[in-house]
């Protein structure tokens, strides 16, 4: 069986569409088709590149990556990020399948990008780790703050301290698009003063990859201060949790921030959800401020990179964006 398969690249998605749902219900059985369509289709920075093993022509095999830069002082590296990898259970064993198309995909990806990036399950990041010098600068830090009181318990109590409110000088203001001419000179100044590496989203990314979404309902909303924008957040409701997906603040401010998730913490609440979650990486900017508002740190888990070229050595701040990580 392994001598016949075959082993390609390819960014055309609507050519290979048809196979890479099949395959995902084969390994799954069920398909988000809205999903697969939202993030292969409309990037701004480019096509996916997707590394495919066929027998035949079925499609058994997947390692794809979608276009993302990566950004740190004024200085945009060229990024992706890795999704769906995915082998057809009849072929996981001694064919040998994900280690070709991961080999395939970064010898492709190497040619004109500068590092690839993943939030790899344990089994395949040891592979990662272990046969391609992927490497983990950081973990990712998933912290909840109770927004709804739900009976006597150590968590519901913390709903009491620091539930949330309105602030008079900082407010949320809900958009169906984010304006290029409003927040594109936001984001350009953030790019410029920033000490961190961080994943960079224009305006036009944020519309793609949030506010058109076919698959979840996301919400925007500009971060107003005494009226004028300072940043930009998005968040996603699960019907039980709200879920800060991306949020910019202009220079980082410390204050601001906290007016923000003391805001979001108040509209969690009015929205009838339990909890208001954060992603955070380890001694970021805003750790202090989560515990000072009673977010609870719950789980952690690993960012995984491969640099083509040589990256400046800082901290990452990571707002993951890809919500079918969970």
């Amino acid at each position: 069986m392994a001598t016949n398969l075959r082993y390609k690249c390819s960014s055309n998605y609507p050519k290979r569409r048809e196979g890479i749902l099949d395959l995902h219900k084969r390994g799954h059985g069920s398909v988000p088709i809205n999903r697969y369509d939202s993030q292969y289709t409309g990037n701004p920075y480019g096509n996916p590149l997707m590394g495919l093993c066929y027998y035949g022509d079925k499609l058994v095999g997947q390692e794809n990556y979608i276009m993302h830069d990566i950004a740190y002082r004024g200085r945009i590296f060229k990024g992706a990020l890795g999704v769906d990898s995915l082998v057809d259970p009849k072929y996981r064993l001694f064919c040998g399948i994900f280690g070709k198309l991961c080999q395939l995909t970064t010898d492709e990806m190497k040619k004109k990008m500068d590092i690839l990036c993943a939030f790899a399950n344990e089994e395949s990041k040891k592979y990662y780790l272990k046969y391609f010098e992927w490497k983990v600068p950081t973990k990712i830090q998933v912290y909840k703050k109770v927004t709804r009181y739900s009976g006597v318990n150590r968590e519901s109590i913390l709903f009491f301290a620091r539930p949330g409110k309105l602030h008079k000088d900082l407010t949320l203001k809900k958009v169906n698009e984010f304006d290029p001419d409003i927040l594109n000179p936001v984001i350009d100044q953030f790019l410029k003063t920033t000490n961190q590496l961080y994943f960079y989203k224009t305006s036009a990314f944020l519309n793609w990859k949030f506010l058109n979404n076919k698959h979840y309902d996301v919400t925007g909303y500009y971060i107003l201060y005494r009226g004028n924008v300072i940043g930009y957040c998005t968040t996603y409701n699960d019907g039980i949790e709200k879920k800060i997906v991306d949020i910019l603040l202009k220079e980082n401010d410390i204050k601001l921030f906290e007016k923000t998730i003391s805001t979001l913490a108040y509209v969690s609440r009015k929205e009838g959800l339990r909890r208001l979650v954060i992603y955070a990486t380890p001694n970021c900017w805003y750790e202090k401020a989560l515990k000072r508002h009673f977010f609870i740190w719950r789980w952690d888990f690993d960012f995984i990179t491969l640099s083509f070229q040589p990256l400046p050595e800082t901290n990452w701040i990571i707002h993951i964006g890809d919500l079918d990580i969970f």
